[in-house]
């Protein structure tokens, strides 16, 4: 109220009153009415703090139980098999890379139920088409602790084969960067990269996306010896834009190259993808992270 009487005091010009208007005057009768209501709202605030305290009245009140915050018991690890329903990834003959990956898939998740500490979930199991973007989001709402998304490589050259490695990183070498800009060109959604891109930290997870790439490609290696198929590399970072959208650390797995025909028996035979299963599978279990 004080306020308000010293912005009229200094910022409205008087009032020239004359004799007849002296029983008339608006400015005089509003900071009267100011100055009256400021002394009687102090004079109420006075006499309450004059009032004795009245006796506390002790009342019984239920405890609210908070809920615990969710602690997961295991390690949730999703697995994305690449491609899937009208996109049916690299092609030699009647084998199709969507096909491999989800059978391989589905081999790891099995495999699985034999651990205790991790669970295995898939983001599809049957042959159906995922955007890109919407793998990331099945992981995420998984809450995933690990995603690793699964391919087959190809080539023109069919002595090329072995196994290939990626894990998500900011910096990208010449030959990750032609890989990663063909799995792209299916989703061509360029913006949403974007803006993935500024909203996440992915230093966060690229520590620990690179251990376990390490600890798997020296299982692998160790694990697999028994197979004609190698590890070709695994420090290359990558975009991959399957990768960049998973709120956890990610890998992104070329299994074999189809177009090699050692690798494509391989890729086709239950046993080796069930030897692969257990060493990506001990892998994950053996990983320290930070």
């Amino acid at each position: 109220m004080l306020k308000i009487l010293l912005f009229l005091l200094l910022f409205i010009p008087p009032l020239s009153i004359s004799a007849d208007d002296a029983e008339d005057d608006p400015l005089g009768d509003l900071i009267e009415d100011i100055i009256r209501k400021e002394k009687s709202e102090k004079e109420a605030e006075a006499a309450v703090k004059a009032q004795p305290p009245k006796p506390e009245t002790k009342t019984v009140q239920k405890k609210e139980v908070q809920p615990k915050s969710a602690k997961k018991s295991n390690k949730i690890i999703v697995i994305d098999p690449g491609h899937g329903g009208k996109d049916p990834g690299t092609v030699k003959g009647k084998v199709y890379e969507k096909d491999i990956v989800l059978k391989l898939a589905k081999k790891i998740r099995d495999v699985s139920k034999k651990y205790k500490g991790i669970e295995v979930r898939l983001t599809r199991d049957r042959d159906i088409f995922l955007e890109l973007a919407e793998r990331a989001k099945i992981a995420n709402r998984l809450d995933g602790d690990l995603f690793i998304s699964l391919h087959v490589n190809s080539f023109k050259d069919q002595t090329t084969g072995g196994m290939e490695l990626y894990h998500l990183d900011n910096t990208r070498n010449e030959y990750s960067g032609k890989l990663a800009s063909v799995e792209n060109r299916i989703s061509g959604d360029v913006s949403t990269l974007d803006m993935i891109l500024i909203d996440m930290d992915l230093s966060y997870y690229i520590d620990d996306s690179l251990n376990y790439a390490s600890t798997i490609a020296k299982n692998i290696n160790k694990g697999l010896s028994g197979y004609k198929i190698k590890l070709r590399d695994y420090r290359k970072g990558a975009l991959f834009y399957v990768l960049v959208g998973a709120r956890m650390p990610s890998l992104l797995f070329e299994v074999g190259y189809i177009t090699n025909p050692t690798d494509r028996a391989l890729l086709q035979n239950d046993k080796f993808l069930e030897a692969l299963a257990r060493t990506l599978l001990d892998s994950i279990i053996e990983t320290k992270l930070k």
